[in-house]
């Protein structure tokens, strides 16, 4: 059972970094856009720091999570409640501005 919590934290947190640490040019072009207008629109950017950074990034993921249903215990649904919410993430970061390399 451990192992297979260990094994989801880990997914989840490599799905994350990715999310965060790996963007083609075009995305990053597309997020500089989006960062331009979020900063007009009076929303703060995404700290530059790593710690807060890593704090701002699991608030927003707990957020997301707050409005989905309750995480399943079946493997596979779990499977699947990860995966959305990680693109519900990915897409959260991409709305609010460019992530700096790690």
């Amino acid at each position: 059972m451990i192992e297979a919590v260990l094994a989801i934290t880990t997914l989840m947190l490599v799905c994350c970094w990715r999310a965060a640490c790996g963007s083609s040019v075009a995305e990053y072009a597309m997020a500089k856009s989006h960062h331009q207008q979020a900063c007009m629109a009076g929303k703060g950017p995404v700290p530059e720091d790593a710690v807060l950074r890593r704090h701002f990034i699991t608030q927003v993921c707990s957020e997301i999570e707050a409005g989905l249903s309750p995480r399943p215990t079946d493997s596979v649904l779990l499977r699947h409640h990860e995966a959305l919410l990680t693109t519900k993430l990915e897409q959260r970061l991409a709305e609010l501005g460019p992530l700096r390399a790690c």
